[in-house]
């Protein structure tokens, strides 16, 4: 469905949405527990995505509706809320892998595994982790990056 009534719309709602939203301001997490961190943080960029999104559907007059649009919060987010939900995506199927090493999924402890299934289950969890920090970095990243040109353009706001 398109964005806009016209052919060649000067501004979708997409990019509407994005020119009003905010940044979260960046939060201050006491513990040094890594994993906690990551998820403190990640799950407040998702949450504050999803209320500033409500704040500007209210504000500009636009309704969506959920059932139908269930991923309208994603119009209009910024690349590190992106990196945040999809790192939390990655925690998720991490916890449930190692999971399956603490519960009695086939009845069998841990300890009674076979060689190869653990090196199965080892060289997963891996490669899981790998992806949960990578989407971690890339959240620190678009995040440093914003953090920049929410500087540039108060800079310019400032000289004008």
């Amino acid at each position: 469905m398109p964005d806009s009534l016209s052919l060649r719309p000067k501004e979708t709602v997409a990019d509407l949405i994005r020119r009003h939203r905010r940044s979260l301001p960046a939060p201050t997490i006491e513990t040094e527990n890594f994993r906690a961190r990551a998820v403190a943080l990640c799950s407040a960029e998702v949450a504050h995505r999803s209320r500033d999104f409500q704040r500007v559907e209210r504000a500009l007059g636009l309704g969506f509706d959920r059932w139908l649009e269930p991923d309208c919060e994603q119009l209009g987010q910024f690349p590190h809320e992106a990196h945040a939900a999809t790192a939390l995506l990655w925690l998720s199927h991490l916890q449930t892998h190692e999971s399956q090493k603490r519960t009695p999924w086939s009845g069998v402890p841990f300890r009674s595994w076979r060689e190869r299934e653990r090196t199965a289950w080892f060289t997963k969890r891996r490669e899981l982790w790998s992806g949960f920090l990578r989407q971690v970095e890339r959240y620190r990243a678009a995040r440093a990056s914003r953090k920049c040109s929410d500087r540039a353009i108060q800079n310019l706001k400032n000289t004008l």
